[in-house]
This record gives C-alpha cells, structure tokens and sequence, in this order.
C-alpha cells in the first residue's frame, strides 16, 4: 500500500533550516521507511508516527553535530571583553589568562576594554555576542547580574550569560588616613556618632560594589540600634586614583576600596586599614581585622569572585572545553605568580559553583539597592 504524502509543512515543522546536514537526512530517513514498509508488510504509519520518527533522527543527529562542535572548537581568535578601562587589576587578570588560554587553545586571545555605564557597556556588548564561544566576559564580582536595577534601558540579566569559572577573589577594605584618629571599624562607627557633622566615606563610584557596600555598613549598624542612623555621607569618585587622593589630602575620613588596588599605595602612603570584608584576616595585613570580629559580620561575604563567563546559548560542549581550559591555565604557577603580584587570590570555581555564588551574590546586593533606594529602575 502506498504511503500517504508527507506535507511540506510538517517536515518544515521539524527541519533547522541552519543546518543543511539534517535537511539532507529527510529524504534517506524517509525513503528507509518507505522500503521497509513495501519489503516486511509493515501497517502504514500515520503522520503522527513518521513525525516521531523524524524527531528521534533530528535529535540524534543535533547531538552529534554540538559534540562535534565541541571537539573542533576553537577555529579563530577568541576575544574577552573587560567592562573597563585598560590598566586595571582586572585588565591584568584578563591578559595574564588570555596569555596562557592562547598557548592550551591554539588560538589568539584577545582582550577588549569595553568601559562606560559602570560595567553595563561591557555586559551589554557580552550578553548580545553571538553565542559560539569567541566571546567571553570577565567581570569582578556580580553587578553585571544586577545592572538592570540601576541603568535605564539595560535589559539584560544574569541569565543572558553562562558562567563558565571563577578564577580568583577580590576582598574590599574600609581604610582610613592618617588623621582620622580610628583604629578600628567599630571605633570608626564610634567616630561617626560623636561628631554632629558625622563623618565623610567615599567609594570608588555611585552604585558600585563598594558603595553598596557601605550601604550594608549601614543597615548592620541600624540592625544593631533601632531607631537610629549611622552619621555618614557617602562620597563617590570615579576610580580608585581619585579616591586615594582625596583620603590622603584629608577630603575624606575613610574609604571602602578594593584590597588590590589599595594594597601598594599603603607603604608610606600616610593610609590606614582598619577593617577587611571577609571571615578571615588576610595574612598580609594581620593586624587588621575581619568585619565580623568588629561586630559586622554582615559584611564578611563582601569577596568578589572573578569570573569568565560566555553568553547564554553557547553550546555545552564548548562551554566545557572552555572551563577545562581555564582549569588547565590556573593549575600553571606562572600563571599563580602572576595572578598574586596583581594581588588578586587565585581561586578555580567550576561552573556550577561559579552559578550559584553569583545567584546568591546578585539577590543580596539587588536587595541592598532596593532597600538604599538606588539606581533607575523599579
């Protein structure tokens, strides 16, 4: 008996049309079928059976195709986008990996500084990359999961990436001049609530890490004495550079800044650590203690976790080749030593660990900016 026509729209229905290697199987697919009908008397089959059938073929052959795709990856150069200037501590991280990827992967590897918005230039350029493993996005802590919260018109969220490692942590500090009297973060609070005019903090920026992070300083210290509130001004600069100076000239009392950045000014540079963000001292300033020894310990979690991430879409094959790569690239001691003279803590976080920190990371800090009242968006 002859088998009824299959209509151009159901094949249509299940045929990628990107993919000329399974367009070509419909007509072997659907020939064998045939024939095997005509030869063992098989019961015709309906369109609903050679529908399924089609389905299985296609799967298989997708599957196939990705592996193969995984096997063969890379092909040209692979680009890293930074969502900042050129010159920084995670500029550098960027080269020292990128160096060492070229060398595993046999291909160039090219960092490209894309700066502006705080990270959401960088992240926007990532997240609408073509999904196919040439372009990938490092970034120091979580904000390009929150970013939406506090830049208008940026519509992308942590699920538009797939995180592919964490390569190391970045600790933030509150450090003070010489002339502000505190030793302490608690003896800074102290400061702060003895003086009618308070006292003046800065940050690297409005709405970074940083910032948000006196921002939990003073929920913790509301939390601890309800009905009043911790008598600071937050006072933002536009880098690091500035903020230094500012501290050092006696503009400002004290900063949060990043441990790297902040950690080669402080020989006689007239500054003062007072407080590390994370729940266990950092063996090159020993003295200075963790937050939540000094009654904080809200602010312990405040590490960022660099990570190197791809957009969402990009194959699992190539994504895992991509994670053996950096694993194999932070396993050399050349790339270890490089990474601690940056002052950055070398750390490999797999995948789905580098996930879930930056989960947890983006709905703590995105509370912390709805409670603050930042940023442009609800």
């Amino acid at each position: 008996m002859k088998a009824p026509p299959l209509r151009t729209e159901r094949l249509n229905r299940f045929t990628d049309s990107h993919s000329s290697r399974r367009q070509a199987m419909i007509p072997t697919i659907v020939g064998l079928a045939r024939r095997a009908r005509s030869t063992f008397q098989v019961p015709k089959l309906g369109r609903r059976a050679i529908s399924s059938l089609l389905i299985s073929a296609f799967a298989c052959t997708g599957a196939s195709t990705a592996l193969a795709a995984g096997q063969a990856y890379p092909q040209q150069p692979i680009s890293i986008i930074v969502p900042f200037a050129a010159g920084g501590s995670l500029d550098a991280t960027a080269r020292v990996l990128g160096k060492k990827l070229d060398e595993i992967l046999g291909q160039p590897v090219l960092v490209i500084n894309r700066p502006g918005a705080g990270s959401a230039v960088g992240a926007r350029a990532a997240a609408t990359a073509k999904p196919d493993g040439y372009t990938l996005f490092i970034a120091s802590g979580s904000a390009f999961g929150f970013v939406h919260l506090l830049v208008r018109n940026h519509d992308f969220y942590l699920k538009d990436y797939a995180p592919i490692a964490g390569l190391g942590i970045y600790t933030s500090l509150f450090a003070v001049s010489e002339a502000t009297p505190a030793k302490s973060l608690s003896e800074l609070v102290a400061l702060a609530d003895s003086k009618p005019s308070g006292l003046s903090i800065c940050s690297t920026g409005a709405n970074g890490i940083n910032h948000l992070q006196l921002e939990m300083l003073r929920f913790a210290y509301q939390k601890k004495n309800p009905g009043k509130k911790l008598n600071i001004t937050h006072v933002p600069y536009n880098g690091v550079a500035p903020a230094l100076t500012a501290m050092k000239a006696g503009d400002v009392d004290a900063c949060v800044l990043p441990y790297s950045s902040l950690v080669k000014q402080m020989d006689g540079a007239g500054l003062r650590v007072i407080a590390v963000q994370r729940d266990k001292r950092l063996p090159a300033l020993p003295n200075a203690g963790t937050t939540g020894e000094q009654g904080y310990p809200e602010l312990d979690g405040n590490e960022q976790l660099v990570t190197i991430s791809a957009p969402a879409g990009t194959p699992a094959p190539v994504l895992q080749r991509l994670e053996k790569a950096f694993r194999d690239a932070m396993n050399d001691p050349a790339v270890m030593k490089s990474l601690n003279e940056l002052e950055v803590q070398p750390k490999f976080v797999g995948s789905a660990d580098a996930r879930q920190w930056l989960e947890q990371d983006v709905k703590k800090l995105s509370n912390v900016i709805r409670e603050a009242g930042l940023g442009s968006n609800p």
